[in-house]
């Protein structure tokens, strides 16, 4: 009986010693992957929207449109109010995001349709911010518009994943219907689409997402929305707008600086262009919610940044315009065109949320941001103007920002300090002088018309400002000084061509 008991009690000792080594070895690898998952570095989401100008949206002030996804990120996110683009055309912002650079820097001054003619082996050399991230660990992807050289069918280096477009079959148009058959590069495959294409490229982002969760991603989703046409649009959406479109922007603005082109005057129809244009960013907006829910039902929001923003601004009806830098000849910088959301969603512990910034930050500053989160501050982009924004994300009270913004296209270049904006045009003719507009924008007339130049001492310290910053990030190669001498577009076809220059 006793021996019964004795064996018993080992018995018992020796399972209970199993269970406790159990426990701790559950307990030590438990504790270890919760110490993996939260050093591991956050997956990145960045959405660009085409030509969606900071005007058009809820969290910057237009209470008469519907964007309840993108005013909730922002309303527990972080809002940038001063966020600009580096080049308001679609090609070299895109180029500029994608390479950390200006244009002077890169080469990419102009629109680059996908024809053969367009093709000068654009951003031969320089290294793109999905080759960092892949070094990084991250598996990549693009989906939607690329735009930054001349051929969307050809996957691009650094993308694990391509889902861009094929304007070889159907023209280069067919990638900005909004709903109707698209034609697809799906890994340098053609394919095609017929439906809502904001909806497909949603989707096809997040099936990459489950395809492999071991790794952290970076996604780069373009949408073509809100870009022209101004048609074919939700008829659910565009119903919103229609009776209320020219309460927005009415008809009969102006300025001084003459028309491009006739393409660019406002149409008859602008309200229902217009409508058209809202409804296009509401859809945006539709596109943010099912992402967001999608990481939700993944348990992927603790882990991730969700990131929107534009390549730039746009004209819809402002100064009788449509269009953008391009809109003008010469080109413009109006506030309209150079301004873009960026918003930034995050949960604690990446980000200080429900913040509103009013730092001077672009695209550049953008990709320092990705590259910084991705590397942990190790990598750095010392090779062009950005900087990263981690410290203001962080909640940082600023001190020593930068207290004015660049921008530039072709031979014009501007620089701003919020209130006093100077563009000034470079002549062909080295020998002759820029031709400098100064305007005050908190003036009644804003920038329908210029201004004489500020007080001299400000007006010295923007001019040299200018000066300054472009020394250091163009080279001779590339810079929009000696645009005349580059390939076309940047010296020859949007000047003869001016319908080319979308």
């Amino acid at each position: 009986m006793n021996r019964d008991l004795s064996q018993r009690h080992s018995i018992h000792f020796k399972l209970g010693h199993i269970a406790f080594l159990a426990f701790v070895t559950l307990y030590f690898s438990s504790s270890h992957g919760a110490e993996q998952s939260s050093t591991r570095p956050p997956n990145i989401i960045v959405i660009m929207g085409d030509d969606h100008a900071q005007w058009a949206m809820g969290a910057y002030g237009l209470d008469a449109i519907s964007t309840p996804n993108l005013d909730l990120i922002a309303e527990r996110g972080v809002i940038f109010e001063n966020a600009m683009s580096p080049a308001p055309v679609c090609s070299p912002a895109r180029a500029s995001f994608h390479t950390g650079k200006m244009p002077s820097q890169h080469g990419v001054h102009d629109f680059l349709s996908e024809k053969p003619e367009f093709d000068a082996n654009w951003l031969s050399g320089q290294k793109l911010l999905s080759e960092r991230m892949k070094e990084a660990g991250y598996r990549t992807a693009l989906f939607g518009k690329w735009h930054a050289t001349t051929d969307g069918r050809i996957p691009q280096r650094g993308f694990d994943r391509w889902l861009s477009y094929d304007s070889y079959v159907a023209g280069w148009r067919n990638q900005y219907l909004h709903s109707g058959t698209v034609h697809f590069s799906t890994d340098g495959e053609r394919m095609q689409h017929t439906g809502v294409q904001a909806r497909y490229l949603t989707e096809e982002a997040i099936r990459f997402i489950d395809d492999s969760p071991s790794e952290p991603f970076f996604i780069n989703i373009n949408f073509v929305e809100p870009h022209a046409p101004f048609e074919g649009l939700p008829e659910r959406l565009v119903a919103k707008y229609r009776n209320i479109a020219n309460d927005i922007v009415r008809a009969g603005g102006s300025s001084n600086l003459p028309v491009r082109d006739s393409i660019f005057e406002i149409p008859d129809d602008h309200s229902e262009k217009l409508a058209q244009y809202l409804a296009a960013v509401s859809l945006i907006d539709d596109q943010i919610g099912r992402l967001f829910d999608a990481l939700q039902g993944r348990d992927l929001l603790d882990n991730t940044l969700l990131i929107y923003t534009s390549d730039h601004g746009m004209l819809v009806g402002q100064y009788d315009l449509y269009g953008k830098t391009n809109a003008t000849r010469p080109a413009n910088f109006y506030e309209e065109t150079i301004r873009i959301p960026l918003i930034v969603y995050g949960p604690e512990g990446l980000i200080k949320r429900e913040q509103s910034r009013g730092e001077l930050v672009d695209l550049l500053d953008l990709h320092a941001t990705v590259l910084d989160f991705a590397t942990n501050g190790e990598a750095e982009s010392a090779y062009g103007p950005g900087r990263s924004v981690r410290r203001l994300l962080d909640g940082d009270r600023n001190v020593g920002w930068r207290t004015v913004q660049f921008s530039e296209r072709g031979n014009a270049r501007m620089v701003t300090d919020g209130r006093w904006k100077l563009v000034r045009y470079y002549q062909e003719d080295e020998q002759q002088p820029p031709q400098d507009m100064w305007y005050d924008i908190v003036h009644p007339f804003g920038e329908r018309q210029d201004s004489l130049a500020p007080r001299p001492a400000l007006r010295d310290s923007l001019i040299q400002k200018m000066e300054s910053f472009f020394s250091q990030y163009e080279t001779a190669e590339h810079s929009g000084r000696n645009m005349w001498s580059q390939p076309a577009p940047n010296a020859k076809t949007c000047p003869r061509f001016p319908s080319d220059c979308q």
